[in-house]
Parts: C-alpha cells; structure tokens; sequence
C-alpha cells in the first residue's frame, strides 16, 4: 500500500473541522469509559494502569508514566495509592536491587481484567458500522498526525 502524498495545504474550514470531530470523539470516548469504569470504582487513571500492568507485568514506574497518559507524578501517586488499595505490588529487580517493578496482585487482575472488557465493549461501540478499510485509514492519519504534532513539540 503506498502513502498518498498530502496536499502542501489544506483547506482550513475542512481542517478545523476534522480536528473538532477527533475532539469530540475523544470527549465522548472518555465520558463513556469514564461512566462504565466508575461501576468498579476505578477512574481512567487507575484503569491505565491495571491495563498497562496486566498487559506487561514487571515494568518500571518509569517505563509505566511513559506508557500512560498521566503526568508522572501524577502515575506515582496513583501507584501508592493503588499499591495500598492491595491492587498492585513493587518488588526489587533480581539483577539490579535500585530498580523496582511493578505488577498486579490477583485482586489487581481480576479488576484489570473487568476494565478491559468494558474498554472493548466502548470500543466496539465506538468503531460498529465501520470497515476495516476505514479504521485502518483512521489510524494511518492518527499517526501522521500524532507525527507532524510530536515535531512541532520538538521532542
């Protein structure tokens, strides 16, 4: 599949009206995670998470905060807290004693694992009625412009 070459300029009515449609979506998207996540007294930060541990187990904080959409202090805290909740456990690195790594205990799990069931449920929702062909096109331009905003950023 080759990559249509953009046009050098875009029409900004057409623009801003794509971008308003991604942001809504988002806030919509995040609304209704967050109504069906407060079911198990989670909140989208907790869910983040859970997912991220159950996915891969024995990561750092560090690789953690990096994989969530939270600020890292914000990851920190919502690991102790969670930590005392008995949800998640840090144990020493067998090769390097500094390093502590993160990972669900059963309670943890089983949560995590009703987290994800309502994440897929929202997500089916969200994407029913649309091909393959489309989401495939959606992601593609996520991408390039998730790309094209990490470069303005400058990192």
């Amino acid at each position: 599949m080759t990559a249509r070459k953009p046009p050098a300029v875009v029409d900004p009515a057409l623009a801003t009206q794509s971008w308003l449609s991604v942001v809504r979506a988002y806030h919509l998207c995040d609304a209704v995670l967050t109504q069906r996540l407060a079911a198990l007294g989670l909140k989208l930060g907790e869910h983040e998470v859970l997912v991220n541990l159950f996915r891969e187990p024995g990561i750092t904080q560090q690789q953690l905060a990096q994989r969530c959409f939270s600020a890292k202090s914000g990851v920190s805290m919502l690991v102790t807290r969670m930590e005392e909740d008995r949800l998640l456990r840090r144990e020493a690195d067998p090769v390097d004693a500094r390093v502590r790594r993160l990972s669900l205990t059963t309670r943890g799990e089983a949560l995590a694992a009703k987290a994800l069931a309502i994440q897929a449920e929202v997500v089916q929702g969200m994407v029913a009625g649309a091909s393959e062909a489309e989401l495939v096109h959606i992601m593609e331009a996520m991408q390039r412009a998730s790309v094209a905003l990490v470069a303005m950023r400058g990192t």
